[in-house]
């Protein structure tokens, strides 16, 4: 069995966390995680899922999941008590001192110093609701002010915004700093491309678009994703996905979303 639930923000840690996520119960699954335009912090209490591929990869006790360019099959299996914080990556990686320019695995070290007895404490405690406020308390300790968005943080946020409606050409023009050297800075606070992130965020958009799996109007989604024509659409969905919008759409999505962080609850 596999469980999820959300948890909101709330007003003393909304300037770092979007969501909290918990994955729960024992369970063996695989199935598709689909990129998202937001980062993790990810606290695997008991065992750890892996990455399936030509070589499977263990996922560690605790590390940060990045934004990716293309979607990964995980593989949940044993006893699970995973708790996830869903991240603003301009906001993370400035206050934390972490580089998030991409590398070979799928996951990004964090230093032991601080995180493992973060871990440690958080293993300890019984409800969701301490686990929130214990890092709450563990964040705001590292910005004991009001947190000042600067450059990097506009930029991602107008993209956030505007990325489904805007050419990025349009959008680098509102920020007031080279372009080569507020891409380079953005590969590192985010640890992808402009460019990529507005890919993510156009189909994460249409995705939350379609109620109906059985019905899609490709040409609607192709009008507010802002694509060319629909061969555009087509192609960009096939290079983040790994399938055609018709074949993804066609299989049970309920585990992909589950795994995604798009819907919650739990599956026997």
């Amino acid at each position: 069995m596999l469980g999820v639930k959300f948890y909101r923000n709330n007003e003393s840690n909304e300037w770092l966390v979007r969501q909290f996520e918990i994955f729960f119960n024992e369970s063996f699954l695989a199935e598709k995680f689909i990129p998202r335009p937001d980062i993790s912090i990810v606290f695997h209490f008991k065992d750890c899922p892996l990455i399936l591929g030509e070589t499977n990869i263990q996922l560690e006790p605790f590390f940060a999941a990045p934004i990716i360019p293309k979607s990964i099959v995980l593989n949940f299996y044993g006893t699970m008590d995973t708790f996830i914080i869903i991240c603003k990556p301009t906001v993370f990686s400035r206050v934390f001192y972490i580089d998030l320019t991409p590398i070979s695995k799928r996951s990004i070290d964090l230093p032991d110093t601080i995180f493992q007895p973060l871990w440690n404490e958080l293993s300890q405690l019984k409800t969701t609701d301490e686990r929130i406020n214990h890092f709450t308390d563990f964040a705001n300790s590292f910005q004991q002010t009001p947190y000042q968005p600067d450059v990097i943080d506009v930029f991602y946020d107008k993209i956030m915004e505007k990325g489904t409606t805007t050419l990025l050409k349009d959008i680098v023009k509102d920020c007031p700093v080279c372009q080569r050297t507020l891409e380079r800075n953005f590969i590192k606070r985010t640890g992808v491309t402009p460019k990529t992130l507005m890919r993510i965020v156009r189909l994460d958009y249409l995705w939350t678009k379609i109620k109906d799996e059985k019905a899609i109007d490709y040409q609607e989604l192709v009008f507010d994703g802002n694509y060319f024509d629909q061969a555009h659409f087509i192609n960009d969905f096939k290079s983040i996905i790994g399938e055609t919008p018709n074949y993804f759409f066609k299989r049970n999505l309920q585990i992909t979303k589950m795994f995604s962080g798009r819907a919650e609850g739990t599956l026997q």
